[in-house]
Order: structure tokens, then sequence, then C-alpha cells
């Protein structure tokens, strides 16, 4: 009777005993949960490469074997410097064997591609106006340049439904981010009957599609559009809407082209609450056009920021540095320069100057008057 009493204490003692009395080493300690650090990516954009005549048929480049390189030596370490950069390829590169041509019909040399390679591009935009100028022979000839060159995402065309269907996906430190590109049309150039595939058209219910199944396998999600009013320094109605459309859907970025002419940059609200940057037009990048405020693109860059315990993104750090394409009289020496060093002596060279307002004081009033206060501004 006394050992059970003996056991029924002993129990009561020990039931007693508080966590706090146990020895520090007995107490099993739950891991605090991980907190990893967000992930910054730096995007950087360009408008249209519109390639025309004047510029392959340069004395210099013919020279040179078509080494189109110097042309944009003057922005390459800016490209380079970015992780991820963008260009729109207004023409398509159908190459010599095609018969090289220019407005309105363009077919242009594939060095240029080589070109956009060596200043660092890894974004590449076909999904324009002139994607059929050469029907269906240039989309191919155009993606079999393409084919070989590592490290190239090509949006906007493809050969079959198999490659329309394949995602383009970037994986930069272990960030994924969905890359789409569509066009408004193609100027009055029927797409092939039943080859839909060949170029991306602009339309909502596809668009919607491809979003949604972007979503599965990114964390982010990048569209180019080839939209809006050539020459407008102003968004269209159409272009408001669609933006707020793609927002609504979540996307993060969209980036414009076409009016050859820059645009605004905005932040457009989705129904969820989320932020869309909106970039409306980044102008040329380069060309032969002969009007002065044809001249001024420029470069956008901003960060995206993802938060990989939650898994959402944002959009910071936005800038828009101006670019001016130069060529000097009768279209020879072409080169785009960053604002910053684009000085009135180099003014008075521009071909244009001779009848038209090529100064640097020009070019920032149409920056400031276009852009607003919603953008960094880089001079």
């Amino acid at each position: 009777m006394k050992k059970i009493f003996s056991l029924i204490l002993l129990a009561v003692l020990l039931l007693g005993c508080t966590i706090n009395d146990l020895p520090e080493d007995a107490i099993e300690k739950k891991p605090e949960p991980t907190v990893k650090e967000d992930i910054r990516i730096n995007f950087l954009a360009v408008g249209d490469n519109l390639i025309h005549g004047a510029i392959y048929n340069e004395p210099s480049f013919i020279a040179n074997g078509y080494d189109f390189t110097p042309i944009y030596s003057e922005v390459k370490g800016r490209i380079q410097a970015a992780d991820i950069a963008y260009i729109n390829q207004e023409t398509m590169l159908g190459g010599r064997e095609l018969g090289l041509e220019s407005y309105p019909m363009f077919n242009s040399p594939q060095e240029i591609g080589d070109a956009v390679i060596d200043a660092g591009f890894d974004w590449v935009n076909h999904a324009t106006n002139h994607t059929l100028d050469v029907g269906e022979t240039g989309v191919i000839k155009t993606l079999e340049y393409w084919d070989d060159k590592a490290n190239i995402q090509v949006t906007g065309i493809a050969r079959n439904n198999e490659e329309a269907n394949t995602s383009r996906i970037i994986d930069k430190d272990g960030v994924r981010i969905g890359l789409i590109a569509y066009t408004y049309g193609t100027n009055g150039i029927p797409v092939p009957s039943g080859k839909d595939y060949l170029v991306n058209l602009i339309d909502k219910e596809r668009m919607q599609k491809d979003i949604e199944n972007l979503k599965g396998k990114t964390d982010s999600i990048a569209v180019s559009l080839h939209w809006g009013i050539e020459y407008s320094f102003t968004e269209s109605e159409e272009q408001a809407d669609i933006a707020q459309f793609l927002a609504d859907l979540g996307v993060d970025v969209i980036i414009g082209t076409h009016p050859h002419v820059i645009q605004p940059i905005k932040r457009v609200t989705g129904k969820d609450g989320n932020e869309t940057l909106v970039i409306y037009s980044l102008g040329n990048f380069l060309s032969a056009q002969d009007q002065n405020y044809r001249m001024l693109g420029g470069i956008a860059s901003w960060d995206l920021v993802f938060n990989p315990n939650d898994k959402t993104t944002k959009i910071e750090a936005v800038s828009f540095e101006p670019t001016i394409n130069y060529y000097s009289s009768a279209f020879q020496k072409f080169k785009i320069y960053p604002i910053k060093d684009y000085t009135d002596e180099i003014a008075r060279t521009h071909g244009l100057a001779a009848s038209q307002n090529m100064s640097k004081q020009y070019f920032i009033d149409i920056v400031d008057k276009v852009m607003g206060d919603d953008v960094e501004i880089i001079y």
C-alpha cells in the first residue's frame, strides 16, 4: 500500500512541474522560419529598330561587310549593364537571300541581328505591322537566323502551332519571367489561311488565354504591344483600354512600340489592386526617317522586385533616358546617342540640322512635355 502511495505522489509531483522547470537543453525548439531577401532584376527596353535602306546602303557598312555594331557603340555599355534588355526589331531579318527591301515593304540584312546581339539585347520582339512584309518566307528565314543564337528570346512570330504555343520564359536568379508579344495588324497583308501562328495579333481572348497559361509557369509577366497612332505623343483610348485589360489580368509590365515617337510612361491599377507599368511608346531607336521629332527615342529602365516569401512582385526605380538617332548629311555615320552625350556640336552636324531644330534643348523640351513628373528622367 505504501508503495502505491509513493508512486501516486511521484506522479503528482511530476505533473506539477512546469516547462520552465525543465533543463533548457531538454526543450525541443521549433526552427525560426527563414526569411529570404527580395530578388531585384533590372530591365531595360528600347523602341523601334527600323532598318531603312539608307542604313544598310551606307557605303561604310557595305565596305566593312555589313558590320552594324558601330551604330550601337554609344549605348552598348548601358544595354549590357541590364539583367534583361528588350528591343523591338521592327523589320524582318530575311537576309540578302530574299533581297533587301526598304519602306514600305521591309526586309533587312541579318547582320543587323548580329549587332543587336553584340549590343547586349536578350529579348527581341518581331510582332509588328511589318511582320508579313516578305510573307511566310520572311518569318521562317528570320527565325532560322535566331535559331542558333543562344540566350535570345524571340517573341511574336512562329513557324507552326507547336512553336506558337511554346512559352517564352527567362529565368533570372530563380525568378521566372514570361514574355509575350502582339501587334495590332500587318499593314493590310492577310495572314495566310490556317497559319495564324505566323504572327500574334492583338486579341483580348487570345491574350487572356496566353496570360492564364503563363501564370502557372512564371512569377512575372511582361507584354510587348505594337499599337497606337503613328506620330502621336499621347496614348489613344484604345491603348488605354488594352492597358487596363492587361492590368486586370495581373501583367507587371507593358512595353509599347509603333508610334515612332515617345509617349508617356504610367502606372495602371488592376482590379485586384496590383500596379502595371505601362510604357506606351519608346519611339524610334534607329531609323532613317527625316523629321526631327522622330529622331527622339529612349531607354526605359525599371527594377522587378520579387519577394520569394509570398511570391509577390512590384516595380521600382522606373526611369527614362532619352536617346537621339543621329546621322550626318546624305545619311552617313548612323549612331545612337544617349542624350547626355549628345552635344550641340554634334547636333550641328546632324543630317537634318540644315533645315530643322536638332538641338539638345529641343529634345529635352519634348521629353519634359510628354513624360511629365511620373517618371525619373535621366539627362
